[in-house]
């Protein structure tokens, strides 16, 4: 079967987005630094703390505070970026092709780059309704919009995926 598409924004954001529903410890993760936070706070602040509490709970949760706003910004930060290396400017051409058959998944950024995986080389595979990923390793993956395949190639991939693919989870 033979895709083809245009990648957006939106659609890098859906697979980081699938990519962190995969476990969880990735699902739980976010909120890791806001739990700190509030925690290291109410200790900072009962009212039968010492000095020493204080000062040690009150600096780890304004340090936690920093993390628990920051790294939800880097993240977004880093897939804004992610997008724009993966589309150079000079890049005139803005449809993608993906390629899956018997043999190997083969994608196709025109005047950017090719990139082939046979199946045995895919360790895991993951789908919703908005991106399709294929894991390459534990946290690499190929991505492609699920809209992009009609119900007969999409259940037509299922059945690839099934005999092909060991694992379905990352």
């Amino acid at each position: 079967m033979k895709l083809i598409y245009t990648l957006t924004l939106a659609d890098f954001k859906a697979a980081f987005r699938l990519h962190r529903r995969q476990t969880l410890l990735r699902r739980l993760g976010i909120y890791t630094w806001p739990i700190v936070t509030i925690v290291c706070f109410l200790i900072a602040f009962s009212s039968n703390v010492n000095s020493f509490l204080f000062s040690e709970s009150f600096g780890f949760g304004s340090a936690s505070l920093v993390l628990s706003l920051g790294l939800p910004i880097h993240r977004s930060y880093n897939v804004r970026k992610c997008y724009r290396q993966h589309f150079p400017r000079t890049r005139t051409e803005q449809t993608t092709t993906t390629d899956i058959d018997e043999e190997r998944v083969l994608g196709l950024i025109p005047g950017v780059s090719e990139t082939k995986y046979f199946w045995n080389g895919i360790l895991a595979f993951a789908q919703d309704e908005k991106v399709t990923l294929f894991y390459v390793r534990k946290s690499a993956f190929v991505f492609f919009p699920t809209y992009a395949m009609t119900p007969a190639q999409r259940a037509e991939l299922n059945d690839l995926v099934a005999r092909r693919v060991v694992r379905s989870k990352p």
